[in-house]
Parts: C-alpha cells; sequence; structure tokens
C-alpha cells in the first residue's frame, strides 16, 4: 500500500498519532500543557506534511516531461513500450 499511496498512508498515521494526543492527556500518560500539546500537534503536522509533499512530488512528471514524451511516442512506431519511449528521450535529454 505505501508504496502506491505514500501520501494516503503518511496522512492516516498522522491522523492516528493526531488522535492518540488527547488520548494519551485524558488518560493521564502524558503531562503536557496546552502550548507543549500544540506545539506538539504542528510539528507532527509539519514533519509528516513535508514528507507527505516530497514523496507526492518524486511521484509526479512534469507537463514539460510528460509533453517531450509523448512527442517522442508520437515518433516511433506503435508497438513501442513505455520504458523503451522513456529511454530514447533520456538518451535525447543527455545530448
Amino acid at each position: 500500500m505505501f508504496g502506491k499511496e505514500p501520501t494516503l498512508v503518511l496522512k492516516v498515521l498522522e491522523e492516528v498519532v493526531r488522535a492518540a494526543i488527547p488520548m494519551a492527556l485524558i488518560f493521564g500518560w502524558v503531562h503536557w500543557t496546552e502550548p507543549q500539546t500544540g506545539a506538539v500537534l504542528l510539528f507532527i503536522g509539519v514533519v509528516v506534511g513535508g514528507i507527505a509533499m516530497l514523496l507526492t512530488r518524486s511521484q509526479v512528471t512534469s507537463v514539460v516531461q510528460s509533453d517531450a514524451l509523448i512527442r517522442t511516442a508520437i515518433k516511433e512506431p506503435s508497438g513501442t513500450s513505455v520504458q523503451e519511449v522513456k529511454n530514447i528521450q533520456e538518451a535525447k535529454d543527455a545530448k
């Protein structure tokens, strides 16, 4: 699941942790002040959000790259695989 939907998995984990913090406070497992609790929740949101953005961005192909791949694919025979098109485009970009 993580390989296909890393952002979703991270978001679910973030929400579980966010829900666990009030439970820990209510049951007396941790003794944080309101500012400390807010800081922890903010920190979790920033860290998990940042990681999710990095993972999401690493899985996205820009419009410019997609357009170049499409132009290359159009010029190739219809049986050319996606990987072959990527290899051809990478060779063109390397020149």
